[in-house]
């Protein structure tokens, strides 16, 4: 957690600046204690740390910065902010503005001459109760608690390492988050794939392969185990019931993707449709299965910098917009939408016409479908932790 006085260095306000031993060119933060009538407003002039009158900083950046303070008389809480503005480029003299209203750092206020900037420093809400004097700021969302103790990141749902973020473990630096928990859904395809489950695994990640028979029920504590869930060559259809605790799942945080084109049968479309078409996607054969590759894309994390992959005996997707999931269509082939993504909630749906891209064949020897899968995991995880570079 920061505070609006992190940089080390205390203002005195119409006196002088008392420096912090390094110079900044960035603006000085000060805390006036004053109060003006009900408004909770105040003016204070402040100098820079490096001795310089003119409010320049050495590097001739025109320095700027944001005061929060609030001065209620009431004993009521008071919250105010005060947006730092420069009358030109040359001067060290800020006015404290009390809006009323939370500015985020990089939006311009009114009033701010050309050249000045208004982000220089990020500061949280101030608030103060009474004349305590005391204030606390969150200058950025973060899972870390305060007094954090660093230590190795592991996979443990806590911010180990106090880096603000959770579970951002990847040793191997691949790419893939290695505390993802993966479940492939059904067996495996007409041809090889064995060595796709293996890769995932050299990743980090815990990968199983759940329902390869007909007789397993999809309940919640299966679905709760896993991140992310790859429907696979399915063994049968799956209930209403089965459908709902699906969707409830997805609609909690959880990344479904899905998978079609194993056989040239009806059932490879209504099988996956049984888990996917209540939340309105399902893939269609009304124009057969047809081939690739695919090489038309739209702009989204999954497709980023592709350009061509595989796509052998699949089928288009249809949508159906249900007021809840918001889709995006992200390829295409001359039949219609062949990848297709959605925000349901808090999780995530990505439905794919063809079920190449795991085999062996292809993610080992096509460079971009093993980037494809890179890009697929890290969006399909979870949005709050486990995020790692790609």
């Amino acid at each position: 957690m920061k505070t609006w006085f992190e940089r080390g260095c205390v203002a005195l306000i119409s006196v002088t600046a008392i420096g912090c031993g390094s110079s900044s060119s960035e603006g000085t933060d000060t805390d006036g204690g004053a109060s003006s009538g009900d408004t909770g407003s105040s003016t204070t002039q402040v100098s820079q740390t490096t001795g310089s009158s003119s409010g320049v900083s050495e590097s001739g950046t025109p320095t700027t910065g944001h005061e929060s303070h609030s001065g209620s008389d009431t004993g009521e809480t008071a919250t105010t902010t005060a947006t730092a503005t420069a009358t030109d480029a040359t001067t060290g003299e800020l006015t404290a503005t009390g809006t009323g209203s939370n500015t985020e750092p990089g939006t311009s206020t009114g009033g701010t001459e050309p050249g000045t900037s208004g982000d220089t420093t990020t500061t949280g809400d101030s608030t103060t109760t009474g004349d305590s004097g005391s204030s606390t700021g969150d200058a950025e969302s973060s899972t870390t608690e305060p007094g954090c103790i660093p230590a190795d990141e592991v996979c443990n749902d806590v911010d180990d390492d106090c880096d603000g973020n959770v579970d951002n473990v990847d040793v191997g630096g691949d790419g893939i988050c290695d505390c993802l928990s993966i479940a492939l859904l059904g067996n495996q395809g007409a041809n090889p794939s064995a060595e796709f489950q293996d890769w995932l695994i050299a990743q980090g990640t815990k990968v199983d392969r759940i329902h390869t028979n007909p007789l397993d029920v999809l309940d919640k504590a299966t679905v709760t185990k896993y991140d992310i869930i790859i429907l696979d060559y399915m063994v049968r259809n799956y209930t209403v019931d089965e459908a709902a605790t699906m969707q409830t799942w997805v609609e909690a945080g959880g990344g479904l993707m899905a998978m079609t084109g194993f056989t040239n049968a009806q059932f490879a479309a209504d099988r996956p449709n049984s888990l996917i078409k209540p939340m309105g996607l399902s893939y269609n054969t009304s124009k057969g299965f047809f081939s690739g590759p695919v090489k038309t894309f739209f702009p989204h994390p999954i497709t980023m910098d592709l350009t061509s992959i595989s796509f052998f005996g699949g089928l288009f997707i249809d949508i159906v917009e249900d007021g809840v999931g918001k889709n995006l269509t992200i390829m295409t082939l001359p039949q219609g939408p062949v990848g297709v993504v959605q925000d349901r909630v808090d999780g995530r749906l990505f439905i794919f016409g063809d079920e190449w891209i795991e085999f062996d064949s292809e993610w080992k020897n096509i460079p971009e479908i093993k980037k494809f899968w890179v890009q697929t995991l890290a969006w399909l995880g979870p949005k709050n932790s486990c995020l790692v570079p790609m």
